[in-house]
């Protein structure tokens, strides 16, 4: 890969990072209720696959699994809880261009990353339950 293209792919991710966090707080809210529990949160969750498709037309890209992605389900982290998500992000032609996390955090606003394709869901992640 030289380093153009590089350039260009990482100019891509961080596309791809900035209109989904700005489309999740759009669809949940700039900032999340501080005392959502984890059915909060989940449903949060669920509600985000609404962007999936004018994010895909738009960057002619499909996610996989379907966005928001799979989760180890809700956490309790430093006295509040998150729910991370991932799916990976595949080209028109099906080649890998990135790994997407989507962290949902109780009083905080949501929070998309694009990572380089090569970065792993972690294994045993799941679907959301209960949907």
């Amino acid at each position: 890969m030289t380093l153009d293209s590089d350039l260009t792919l990482q100019a891509r991710r961080l596309a791809l990072s900035a209109e989904l966090t700005h489309r999740a707080a759009r669809a949940s809210g700039a900032r999340l209720d501080r005392d959502a529990g984890a059915a909060a949160l989940t449903t949060i969750a669920r509600g985000l696959g609404a962007i999936a498709a004018p994010v895909e037309r738009a960057h002619r890209l499909r996610f996989d699994p379907p966005y928001p992605g799979v989760t180890a389900g809700v956490q309790e982290a430093g006295g509040g809880r998150r729910l991370v998500l991932a799916c990976t992000v595949l080209d028109a032609d099906g080649t890998p261009v990135a790994t997407v996390f989507t962290t949902l955090i109780a009083g905080r606003a949501p929070l998309v990353t694009a990572a380089p394709a090569g970065a792993e869901i972690p294994p045993g992640w799941s679907p959301l339950a209960g949907g």
